[in-house]
């Protein structure tokens, strides 16, 4: 990268560090990473390992998209590719979302039950009714004390390019200075009163069947929600295909299902969603 690009970012992330404890703090942030990779929409939250993500910002326009955003925060993070790579110990850095997606995402129907419907020519094969059309995902990493972790989430048109291999390298040259404008600009929505409380229903995740299905089927379960193939869980848990079909069949069996949206219908109601 030159200099005389390097040097385009200085005015408006000095800006943004100015800005971090001020109403427009989130519009100037914005604006500095704008200023390294175009992006359409973005949505920020903080995740932690005990309980529920905190909501930061959103850009996000239209009722359906806001309530997508809303089901997220309250409960379907819990199946959300991010937020699991983050406890399996993802490192702070840039991502794209389908490079941290399981090979069945879509299959979970987690955005079946978030209004979202299925096109072949999208990035993951699904579009959220009032986003626009033909999004790809870019994640923002970024480590935060106690453990803790925010993510911004970038979308982008993919007819207008989505994110190229040189905004990408743009995005992890400028990560630091993005992250460090992040914590200064969290640490000072913490301390306000109205910053969202997390619900820490994570345990409603590891309780989910928990009367009614052995320990494997749960794991099965668990598995078929968050969008493994069989091969997947088969893989993960070191079992035999059959075996995973096997146990697939007895948990629907036992809580009284016959296909992949009902169970995932019955996951949402245990969360009171």
């Amino acid at each position: 990268m030159t200099e005389t690009v390097a040097a385009s970012w200085i005015a408006p992330f000095a800006h943004a560090l100015d800005r971090y404890d001020q109403p427009d703090s989130v519009s100037a942030l914005l604006a500095a990473i704008g200023s390294v990779a175009r992006f359409h929409v973005a949505l920020s939250v903080v995740h932690r390992k005990n309980g529920g993500p905190s909501y930061v910002f959103d850009t996000f326009s239209g009722p359906r998209a806001k309530r997508a955003v809303q089901l997220f925060i309250a409960g379907t993070y819990l199946l959300n590719p991010f937020y699991n790579a983050y406890l399996a110990g993802l490192p702070a850095g840039i991502y794209l979302m389908r490079d941290l997606a399981p090979d069945q995402y879509l299959d979970s129907d987690l955005y079946r039950g978030l209004d979202i419907r299925r096109h072949e020519d999208e990035e993951l094969g699904y579009r959220t009714h009032g986003w626009p059309e033909g999004m790809e995902e870019l994640l923002i990493a970024m480590d935060l004390p106690g453990g803790e972790m925010a993510e911004i989430s970038l979308s982008r048109i993919r007819s207008e390019g989505g994110f190229d291999e040189a905004s990408i390298a743009r995005l992890r040259e400028a990560h630091p200075m993005i992250a460090a404008i992040f914590r200064r600009l969290w640490a000072h929505l913490s301390r306000s009163e109205n910053t969202p409380q997390a619900r820490p229903i994570d345990h409603l995740f590891s309780d989910f069947g928990r009367d009614l299905l052995s320990p494997r089927e749960r794991e099965v379960a668990l598995l078929i929600l968050k969008g493994h193939s069989s091969e997947s869980i088969s893989y993960h848990l070191g079992i035999s295909i059959a075996t995973v079909k096997t146990h697939r069949q007895k948990l629907y069996a036992k809580l009284n299902l016959s296909t992949q949206q009902e169970l995932f219908s019955t996951f949402l109601r245990s969360l009171n969603l």
